[in-house]
């Protein structure tokens, strides 16, 4: 009997152990789901800002650095007026693929681009030029005026991200705590960050801006007025007086001619050397040119008022650092002729520039002389110039000294506008009015 009591209670211990080993299955299964759902990693969120390179296409336009004496450590992009450039960014929001913002995320929209363009004035203050919503990654166009400008481009796109993990609180698949199996993850609503849903999309935005340093190669707008006192013509008394006379035209008028009609130069000739007209103010530097004008008496020897406009060249006068150069060489073959001056007759004249380096926003004076063709200057005879004795027809005169104005205006970068004409003394008195010899 006592046998078989012992027997009964192994039997029952045994039972128990089975039990308890039996019951503790479920309860892993249910650790090693939990643990499996909280070892999903999390989804990479996604960011408010993406980074963006901004920077101009490279070309032999694009000049160094150091380019007229830039600062190597400068970030300033050093370029040339009337140049087409082509400006480019890079951006992960105008990718395809938003797998490079975060981790399964997505477009939802195209990506909205602007581009601005700022220039700094004489005050130091950024003005906006342009301001455009392309929606293009490149923008190209050119700099027409010499100056520090701020170009800057900003996008913003929308991000979503996928259906699965990424706005998940949860794994998928049934909830092992709710017993009705399945039921419960129809009622829970899937919340991402910010209390977003999955179905929402965020604005990411990227910006960015650049300095640029636009230089001038266009030669300085200059012009010349002489003035003979004979006849009805009041002559200044100095050549400041005449001066002040041009500046307020030459600034109004930008470097160009005043007037084409010949009878509003009754009382002084001019020549005018500028950039020309609107389209050819606006060439690249390669084909740039210049326009000579004469108006007045005093460019042809018999004394006949006229106006007369020609286009001249511009050239590279140093490669290196990108200058030009307009010269107006006078003579039989040239455009200007030369300047005719009656004999006895006093005259005077002056110089003055603007230059669009400042906009021509103000003139300024430009040396100029009469010289023998051995480069000796001719002095004034009192306030004036005066001259007794004809040179003109060479042929008849050979015995006497050549003379040549002469003229150089320069600006800020080097650009010049230089003038070399012969000065002819004739043995005739030019009627302004009617444009005769007496």
């Amino acid at each position: 009997m006592k046998k078989l009591t012992g027997f009964l209670m192994v039997v029952a211990i045994l039972f128990s152990f089975a039990v308890m080993i039996t019951a503790e299955e479920p309860a892993d299964e249910a650790a090693s789901t939990t643990t499996d759902v909280s070892a999903a990693p999390e989804a990479a969120p996604i960011p408010d800002n993406a980074d963006m390179t901004l920077g101009m296409t490279e070309s032999k336009d694009v000049m160094p650095a150091t380019f007229r004496g830039g600062d190597p450590d400068s970030s300033l992009v050093h370029c040339l007026e009337d140049v087409y450039y082509e400006k480019q960014e890079h951006s992960l929001i105008y990718k395809e693929d938003a797998g490079e913002l975060a981790e399964g995320a997505k477009f939802e929209s195209d990506p909205n681009i602007t581009w601005d363009t700022k220039v700094k004035d004489a005050d130091g203050n950024w003005k906006t030029l342009t301001s455009a919503n392309t929606n293009m990654a490149a923008d190209g166009g050119k700099f027409f005026a010499p100056g520090e400008y701020q170009i800057g481009n900003s996008g913003a796109r929308q991000v979503g991200g996928s259906s699965g993990a990424d706005n998940e609180a949860i794994g998928e698949g049934t909830d092992p705590t709710n017993e009705a199996g399945g039921e419960g993850n129809t009622d829970t609503a899937l919340v991402g960050e910010d209390g977003k849903t999955e179905a929402d999309a965020k604005t990411v935005t990227a910006q960015q801006s650049m300095g640029v340093q636009v230089h001038d190669v266009t030669s300085p707008d200059l012009w010349v007025a002489f003035q003979e006192g004979a006849g009805s013509v009041d002559m200044a008394a100095t050549e400041q007086e005449l001066k002040s006379k041009m500046m307020e035209k030459i600034i109004s008028t930008l470097g160009r001619p005043f007037s084409t009609n010949a009878e509003d130069y009754e009382e002084a000739s001019y020549m005018f050397v500028d950039e020309g007209a609107d389209g050819e103010r606006d060439k690249e530097p390669f084909d740039k040119t210049a326009r000579l004008s004469v108006a007045g008496a005093l460019f042809n020897d018999r004394g006949a008022p006229k106006f007369e406009t020609k286009t001249i060249e511009s050239k590279t006068l140093d490669e290196e650092s990108m200058t030009r150069q307009v010269h107006v060489s006078g003579g039989e073959k040239s455009a200007l002729k030369g300047v005719f001056v009656r004999r006895n007759v006093p005259f005077i004249f002056a110089a003055m520039a603007v230059d669009n380096g400042d906009h021509r926003a103000k003139a300024g004076e430009v040396a100029c002389r009469i010289e023998k063709a051995d480069g000796t200057e001719v002095e004034k005879d009192g306030n004036s110039y005066l001259f007794r004795v004809p040179n003109f027809p060479r042929d008849n005169y050979e015995d006497q000294p050549e003379y040549f104005f002469v003229a150089k205006g320069s600006d800020k970068a080097g650009n010049l506008t230089t003038i070399r004409t012969p000065l002819y003394v004739v043995n005739t008195q030019a009627a302004f009015e009617g444009g005769r010899n007496q």
